[in-house]
């Protein structure tokens, strides 16, 4: 239920920002825009329903120890 009145509450908020958004007739505003939705509807999806998510750290680490060990043996 509470998941239906956030998207009836995002629908009003779409429905009142897609009319000044296209008046400039920009479609990477719009596109950023339309990520931005997604993933703030995709965070209060995933908060409702408790669903465990990884976290963007680990990503960051991910890349940052590779390339932490390339430079480490370029200039050692």
């Amino acid at each position: 239920m509470v998941l239906l009145l956030f998207l009836a509450i995002a629908a009003a908020c779409v429905i009142i920002d897609v009319p000044l958004l296209t008046r400039g007739s920009r479609r990477r505003d719009l596109l950023v825009w339309g990520l931005f939705w997604i993933t703030g509807i995709g965070a209060v999806v995933c908060t409702l329903y408790k669903i465990n998510v990884p976290s963007p750290l680990l990503l960051v680490m991910m890349v940052y120890k590779p390339v932490n060990n390339l430079f480490t043996s370029w200039f050692y």
